[in-house]
């Protein structure tokens, strides 16, 4: 079969799916952790200090710290800790990781609880008005923390220090004698924490050639142990787009079939940059008929379900709906809402529902007209989009 050379194809410049092998990216943190350490000079230090305090020339004297010089976080290939960095910073697991139980947008997911050990050594130096060093001492500074991850088995952690930055509160200027014995120094670690494995991937791109020399039946029969791959966490990382995002403000008399009659206005930023975190919703009511004992109230969202956000055509425009939980300010009580906004030719149109642990409807709005404000509703851009987009 050796010798019998067929024709290899062109590759088709086209789209179509291919199986690749990249490093999935099962979870990824960042922080900043801060550790306040004392520092002591020693009685020959404190020497040094005050005999350059006695030198008007000298004046006034100044504590300048220096850190370690990190990598650079982009490119990756250059962020990694090398050998030159490691005696200066360094990020460490210590024991074992546990499972944990974790809530999770009203549920349970399963994560790894890891305890990571940053250190770093910092100079602290006395320099005097021309710069010239007085006197320096080593700090070593630690932080110990415990990260709640996705983090299954068949992946590695990856933990890098991607700066370290430092500052002394109580100030860095020395005029006069005596010099103080101590001072406190702050030291600040900003890190990255991913948690990665080897996998294979379906993808949508163009493919290479060539392949030849073409398959051949295999003489060994065995069965080979399937493939699997650790356990994925949906739950936790990747968190899903948004299919549309609202933004604005906006408010109306309450429609038909409210439960009260008044003015309702709603502050929205729901999936700024298409993703449901940093969501806001706010309400606010006005009772127009105080005879039935009612009262204005507020009403703030603390929690949005993404579960139940919809992105559909309505009225020839675009109509978003979505559920969650708050807080009214009125009673301190929490409630779930429902929540639907429409926007269709310039116009806005919105409906609320609180609901209370009971599953009664305490409060609807109806479908209120905005005569006043905007709110604006835009698509995201998704993966489902491009794809469609790139059909031949």
């Amino acid at each position: 079969m050796g010798y019998n050379h067929k024709h290899i194809p062109k590759a088709a410049n086209s789209l179509q799916d291919e199986c690749i092998r990249v490093q999935k990216v099962y979870d990824w943190v960042t922080d900043s952790l801060t550790v306040r350490k004392s520092v002591a000079f020693s009685p020959e230090q404190i020497k040094k200090i005050e005999k350059a305090m006695d030198d008007p020339c000298r004046r006034p004297l100044r504590i300048v710290t220096k850190v370690p010089k990190t990598p650079p976080v982009f490119p990756l290939s250059e962020s990694e800790p090398g050998k030159k960095h490691t005696a200066h910073f360094l990020c460490e697991q210590v024991g074992e990781k546990r499972n944990v139980t974790v809530s999770l947008n009203g549920g349970f997911a399963d994560a790894q609880l890891v305890d990571l050990l940053f250190t770093t050594d910092v100079k602290v130096q006395v320099v005097d008005r021309t710069g010239e060093v007085v006197t320096e001492l080593i700090v070593n500074a630690s932080v110990f923390e415990s990260f709640v991850l996705c983090y299954p088995d068949g992946t590695d952690l990856f933990c890098r220090i991607t700066k370290i930055f430092s500052r002394i509160p109580s100030g860095t200027v020395l005029l006069n004698n005596p010099a103080p014995m101590s001072f406190d120094i702050e030291i600040t670690f900003c890190v990255d924490i991913q948690v990665e494995a080897e996998v294979k991937l379906e993808v949508l791109a163009k493919f290479c050639s060539p392949r030849e020399n073409d398959l051949v039946a295999p003489e060994d029969v065995n069965m080979c142990p399937p493939i699997t791959f650790p356990q994925q966490c949906p739950d936790i990382y990747p968190r899903p787009n948004c299919d549309c995002s609202a933004k604005g403000e906006a408010s109306g008399l309450t429609g038909n079939n409210a439960t009260e009659s008044g003015r309702l206005a709603i502050l929205v930023d729901i999936c700024p940059n298409c993703s449901i975190t940093n969501s806001t919703f706010r309400l606010s009511f006005n009772d127009t008929n105080t005879s039935d004992g009612q009262k204005d109230f507020n009403f703030t969202a603390t929690s949005f379900d993404q579960d139940t956000l919809c992105c559909e055509p309505c009225q020839n425009g675009l109509k978003l709906t979505v559920s969650g939980g708050g807080r009214a300010s009125s009673n301190g009580e929490s409630y779930d809402f429902n929540l639907a906004i429409v926007q269709s030719d310039g116009r806005n149109q919105f409906q609320v529902q609180l609901i209370d642990g009971e599953g009664v409807t305490v409060f609807e709005s109806g479908i209120v007209s905005a005569d006043s404000g905007d709110i604006e509703l835009e698509d995201c851009v998704t993966f489902e989009d491009i794809k469609f987009k790139h059909q031949p």
